[in-house]
């Protein structure tokens, strides 16, 4: 099973991360990954996020350590120091955990992780995603692999019914935390759970919609791919610090594939894990349409328009170094340049990067 997984996803480190909670999903998943994995030659490294947010996570940790040591599996816990917020604290704490994980993993050049996601997660990630509107790629919900900067996450068991993980502990002897937070009805995930049964008396299963999830992954997949062939035909790629095009090239593309341009780029110049709100997407658009449009900045990436090119910077991008006798001295060195009409923080960042290549 977890073997196949990696093939499918081509995935060949024999060093793989997990994250590992009290409960039930994440144990099971490590205790089976480990017994399939270990004998071909794999080796899993749980690590246990203590957010510090209940009296007990610090002792859960404590206990899933000494499961890990009496299996022999390399353990670590990672603490969530410093002030927690008063607001939105679900959604601070996830984003807390997944920072945290992928943090230590690159530290420690570990390309892969594990995570515990089953198939009524999934399922409630598509209701919320429902409920508040979504498009396309939120309907999606989770995919089974998704490619961070230097790290994949990965869900072997997405499809899996959470019962046959308890079902595996429970053969094996060995007890499990329950989450607190999954019994209170203010979070939406547990009312998404709750609508579950009613569901299924119509005849639509948790299988059915994770079937749909994967069907409009397959749309996304396709979507996904033309924005790629869009970006690599009509975009000048700076080094992954900045984008360009023609402001008319753009606008001239069809609504959804503009929506997923900005999509794309915007995080990756901005440095940023996540796209912005589509809200703020559409906004974005709009401005963009209007031939008033100088600039704009959203998730730390500003868009300007320079000799009828928009170009995606970082919103904080240098302009010192970029003096014009700098510059000329630089396309002494790099003809290519000489005719290019370039932004003052593109320029700052290539007079940059040849003092400091010059120098090593």
């Amino acid at each position: 099973m977890f073997s196949e997984f990696l093939a499918k996803h081509q995935i060949s480190d024999k060093i793989i991360a997990v994250a590992v909670s009290g409960g039930a999903d994440s144990l099971a998943l490590t205790l089976m990954a480990d017994d399939e994995l270990r004998p071909l030659g794999y080796r899993l490294v749980a690590l246990t996020v203590d957010h510090g947010l209940r009296p007990s996570s610090a002792q859960e940790a404590r206990d899933v350590a000494r499961l890990m040591k009496a299996r022999g599996i390399e353990h670590h816990i990672l603490v969530w120091r410093g002030q927690k917020p008063q607001t939105g604290i679900e959604e601070a704490a996830r984003l807390a955990r997944y920072a945290l994980l992928t943090e230590w993993c690159q530290k420690h050049t570990i390309g892969a992780i594990f995570l515990a996601h089953h198939l009524y997660d999934q399922t409630e990630t598509f209701l919320m995603r429902l409920q508040r509107g979504s498009g396309l790629d939120g309907l999606c919900a989770m995919a089974e692999c998704t490619a961070w900067p230097k790290i994949k996450l990965l869900r072997p068991l997405l499809n899996t019914p959470p019962q046959r993980m308890k079902e595996y502990l429970i053969a094996h002897h060995i007890s499990w935390a329950e989450d607190e937070s999954n019994t209170d009805e203010r979070l939406l995930r547990v009312k998404a759970r709750h609508i579950l049964p009613v569901l299924e008396k119509l005849g639509i299963s948790a299988e059915k919609i994770g079937q749909t999830c994967a069907r409009l992954q397959s749309a996304q997949q396709y979507l996904n791919a033309e924005t790629e062939r869009l970006l690599n035909f009509y975009f000048d790629v700076f080094k992954n610090f900045a984008y360009a095009c023609l402001l008319a090239d753009f606008t001239a593309f069809a609504p959804e594939m503009q929506f997923r341009l900005l999509v794309r780029i915007l995080p990756d110049v901005g440095g940023t894990y996540y796209p912005p709100r589509a809200e703020s997407v559409f906004k974005l658009l709009a401005r963009l349409q209007e031939t008033s449009f100088k600039s704009a900045t959203l998730s730390h990436c500003k868009l300007t328009l320079c000799d009828g090119k928009l170009w995606f910077l970082p919103e904080n991008a240098p302009v010192l170094g970029a003096s014009q006798s700098a510059w000329k001295n630089f396309i002494k060195v790099n003809r290519a340049f000489q005719n290019k009409h370039l932004p003052a923080a593109v320029r700052a960042f290539y007079v940059h990067k040849n003092k400091t290549a010059s120098t090593r």
